[in-house]
């Protein structure tokens, strides 16, 4: 991750994240609404990298560190970073988490630079338990909650502190390694964006800033909070085998407020 903190300051720049925040909410809504038992992570892999290139984009997440596709693509237990493939097959009861970015290149005063937008969401696979149906509900909201503390002169520890206390209200487990993230000319920048509080009494605070644009993205467990790493090196699971969901979505700060960048048309 890039520690800079980076500013926005031209509308030039702010429109170009516009638009690349709304080609990455509308392939994440194709995406999921082709989400059926019977079909393969893989297959929405294949539709999501279509879908891209054919509007002028780039797959933001297919290379970057190495990571092998378009989509992460994460199945019951698995949190964040699953690797689409055609043996994975969603059944009935499942739930899947799909996260895509898409960068899209723009001229700004005569140099070339990056846009990206990045989101995710928990979608489930024809009828879920109400358990289940019940965390995707609180993950969305713990979401929407960091959302509405996004304001300028607040600290990133608000928005800490407003998903946290989502999570607390039902007993989830919070994963703590991952959260969310400012974004900048290369994807992932300062400042991160943890989902829990005790990060700021180690690490410190940092204030939300007019034209900060950040990827705010909380992941609730039906358990434990701890996770570990399949041996794939990348897919991420929930140590008890509990279901996780994860939510995200990118915004600008302008006028003092959250802008939310992701809006499917």
């Amino acid at each position: 991750m890039n520690n800079n903190i980076f500013i926005y300051k031209t509308e030039e720049e702010k429109d170009y994240f516009r638009k690349a925040g709304k080609l990455a909410a509308n392939v994440l809504e194709k995406v999921c609404k082709a989400v059926k038992p019977g079909i393969s992570t893989l297959d929405l892999d294949v539709l999501a990298e279509t879908w891209i290139k054919d509007h002028g984009a780039i797959p933001t997440f297919k290379g970057y560190l190495g990571f092998p596709s378009t989509l992460c693509t994460s199945v019951n237990h698995e949190v964040v970073h699953g690797i689409p493939n055609n043996k994975k097959i969603l059944q009935a009861g499942d739930i899947i988490s799909i996260d895509v970015g898409v960068t899209l290149m723009g001229l700004v005063n005569g140099q070339e630079f990056k846009f990206v937008g990045d989101n995710a969401r928990t979608v489930p696979v024809g009828e879920i338990p109400e358990k289940t149906a019940e965390l995707l509900a609180y993950t969305k909201a713990g979401l929407e909650a960091g959302i509405e503390a996004s304001l300028k002169g607040n600290k990133i520890s608000d928005i800490a502190k407003a998903i946290e206390k989502v999570a607390k209200s039902k007993g989830y487990g919070l994963v703590r390694d991952f959260g969310g993230h400012g974004i900048g000319p290369e994807y992932h920048s300062a400042p991160f964006i943890p989902n829990y509080t005790d990060y700021f009494t180690l690490y410190g605070d940092s204030e939300i800033k007019e034209g900060m644009i950040l990827a705010i993205e909380p992941m609730f467990n039906l358990g434990v909070s701890d996770i570990r790493k399949l041996k794939d090196n990348w897919t991420i699971v929930t140590k008890d085998n509990k279901n996780s969901a994860h939510f995200e979505h990118s915004i600008l700060i302008t006028d003092g407020k959250p802008e939310i960048l992701t809006m499917p048309d």
